[in-house]
């Protein structure tokens, strides 16, 4: 293997008016493995910042320029999550910059160019790259009216040429800063306000799956378990790391039979439930089954677990979140003859208008690109509606009713 020069220069580049780092995207997983073996090698030395970490973002590919600088330090970031997930360094390790003048030849690229002491050996590395002559880029990378020349010479990387360029020289579109970029620092003084760009905003999403109730008869029969369906709406507004506020809207159809202790119970048309000898229109449950629709409207805070294991979590693609919440429920329900498929039930007991629910939601979320996660979702919820599923029982007072909803859905997150 050939010796790697002192000076090395890395190069990933970014998908236009996007901020995500796509790790597959063109030559950034070579460039990345190339950079991590280097890291690697001298973790120590870089924690203790004897050897700095310069990282130099350009961006100019948005129409707007407020959108070119909140691209540009996502992406800086992003780079720097990777390093410091994958190689275990931290934010005072990095010197940052970034860039969103009309240069003219630089695009959607992140650098990061490691400059290791003339003593340290890497010679069991390979070539990282071409040799920088002089020292392009100072240790503090500062901006002023002149223009400073960061790279001076063709650097080549993987099989692809990078012509190196000069920064602006209008200081109103260079950033440079060595603490306070980047959301993953482990130091104590990294608040809420450095990951708004990336982690606040709205998301939307759209969910189905299967009803289970419990009540009086529950879906979960004793002859047989009813496979209903549900859809429903969600729209969260993240407003902090730790917490959002959550709106939902669903919709669930399904049916419920007997108990295996409750199958001989008889059920009047009315509703009525009787314990031993009915009348002569009464019908055993065994015999009977309810028809049971909900709408429930949700209002829910939702509490993001992954920032209660640290800030590198929040950039993890799968995220778990809490979110307890109150509904207001509208329900419909029947009582039906098995074997005829006919109305049993008169209509005279049936659901309230409107009653209240309790619960909330547990949620697993996967995402599949910059701005789309695939969700599973769990909902829980204690109704307070002793006649949701149209009976009524002389112990009205008891109130053990049940809803699960087990639901998949995707998740479209707005920037």
């Amino acid at each position: 293997m050939q010796g790697a020069e002192r000076d090395s220069l890395y190069t990933f580049r970014f998908v236009p008016e996007q901020g995500m780092f796509y790790v597959p995207y063109k030559e950034n997983s070579a460039e990345l493995e190339r950079l991590s073996a280097l890291l690697k090698q001298h973790q120590k030395d870089i924690l203790a910042g004897n050897i700095p970490v310069f990282v130099s973002g350009f961006c100019r590919s948005a129409s707007v320029a407020k959108e070119n600088r909140r691209l540009v330090r996502e992406r800086s970031n992003r780079v720097k999550a990777e390093m410091i997930v994958r190689n275990g360094l931290c934010e005072d390790c990095f010197h940052t910059t970034n860039f969103t003048g009309d240069n003219g030849k630089a695009d959607d690229v992140v650098f990061v160019r490691i400059v290791l002491p003339e003593d340290k050996a890497v010679d069991d590395l390979p070539v990282m790259g071409e040799r920088m002559p002089g020292s392009s880029l100072n240790d503090n990378v500062k901006c002023s009216d002149s223009k400073v020349e960061l790279y001076t010479s063709k650097v080549e990387l993987c099989t692809s040429k990078v012509d190196l360029y000069e920064a602006p020289a209008v200081t109103d579109n260079c950033y440079s800063n060595r603490n306070v970029e980047s959301p993953l620092s482990t130091s104590a003084n990294v608040s809420d306000s450095s990951v708004t760009f990336s982690f606040r905003g709205w998301t939307l999403g759209l969910n189905i799956g299967i009803p289970f109730f419990w009540g009086d008869m529950l879906s979960m029969s004793a002859d047989k378990t009813y496979i209903g369906i549900s859809a429903g709406l969600q729209a969260d507004y993240r407003f902090s790391d730790f917490f959002g506020a959550n709106l939902s809207a669903d919709y669930a159809q399904g049916k419920a039979g007997a108990r295996d202790y409750a199958q001989h119970y008889q059920l009047s048309p009315s509703g009525m439930t009787a314990y031993s000898d009915g009348t002569d229109c009464s019908r055993p449950y065994k015999e009977l089954y309810s028809k049971i629709s909900v709408v429930n409207i949700g209002l829910g805070l939702d509490i993001y677990f992954n920032r209660f294991l640290g800030v590198r979590a929040l950039y993890s693609r799968f995220q778990a979140v809490l979110t307890p919440t109150v509904y207001g429920q509208f329900f419909k329900a029947d009582i039906y003859n098995k074997a005829t498929d006919t109305r049993f039930s008169n209509g005279i007991t049936r659901p309230n208008t409107v009653s209240l629910g309790l619960g909330g939601a547990l949620s697993f979320r996967y995402r599949i690109a910059s701005d789309w996660s695939l969700q599973l979702k769990n909902s829980f919820l204690w109704m307070t509606d002793n006649k949701f599923d149209g009976i009524t029982t002389p112990y009205g007072h008891t109130r053990h009713n049940v809803l699960w909803m087990p639901q998949f859905g995707i998740l479209w997150t707005l920037k």
